[in-house]
């Protein structure tokens, strides 16, 4: 069994989302199912992405919400970067070979190396769109605008019990066929709310974006050896 404190770690960055009631839902129309396959497609082709974020951490069992902000960077299903500048200096990055989890505002002094196959769930972007409707079972919700953009929302309830959360809401720029708000909810009960903005896809990212060089003194927790596994793509 893992050590009170690294489990305690652990738990904060792979905290799942919880549950809030969902709007009435209808099946999958003919042009939403094109606009999933094209926001599917970006990700199936690797092109990049750099937008900005906003994470909304609800805990409804205390009441408490928590926000942070930051950027958020992608390339493919396998590298992908939330670099926080609210709290600044938080970072989780996937560099393709592993997830490293640094979260200086909570877990000062320390970084967390998860294989690919447990750090993933950190990627909603890539685990929504990834084979989506062989994935999940997917309904409708209305369409609404966010941040003056039209969007659609989705529903995303996991075919397999294994999925690292229960069910989830995904709404994409009818016109653009990017996510520009997710939601996840977890049997945990927690809800993690994702929204984005200033997104530009088919950029150069800068130079290191995607990798992560853990700072001077900087304990490393090995969860790959902790949970007996190896590091892989998932």
């Amino acid at each position: 069994m893992w050590p009170s404190r690294r489990r305690a770690f652990a738990a904060a960055v792979l905290v799942g989302l919880a549950g809030t009631s969902l709007p009435a839902q209808a099946p999958l129309s003919a042009a939403s199912d094109t606009l999933l396959s094209r926001a599917a497609e970006h990700v199936a082709q690797a092109r990049t992405m750099r937008a900005r974020f906003e994470q909304t951490l609800t805990n409804p069992d205390i009441k408490q919400t928590r926000t942070s902000r930051g950027e958020f960077m992608q390339q493919g299903a396998a590298k992908f970067a939330f670099r926080f500048t609210d709290p600044s200096g938080d970072a989780i990055v996937a560099d393709g070979a592993a997830v490293w989890v640094y979260l200086p505002s909570s877990a000062r002094g320390q970084a967390l190396k998860l294989p690919l196959t447990e750090g993933a769930q950190l990627d909603l972007v890539s685990q929504f769109l990834t084979k989506p409707k062989e994935t999940y079972r997917i309904t409708e919700g209305k369409a609404s605008e966010i941040g003056g953009r039209p969007v659609v929302s989705l529903s995303l309830v996991p075919k397999l019990q294994t999925a690292p959360f229960s069910r989830a809401q995904v709404w994409l720029d009818r016109e653009e066929a990017l996510v520009r708000q997710m939601e996840v909810t977890e049997a945990s009960g927690l809800v993690r709310r994702i929204r984005f903005s200033d997104i530009r896809t088919g950029v150069e990212l800068p130079a290191g974006a995607l990798a992560f060089s853990p700072p001077a003194n900087t304990k490393i927790v090995d969860a790959t050896a902790l949970m007996g596994g190896r590091l892989g793509r998932p």
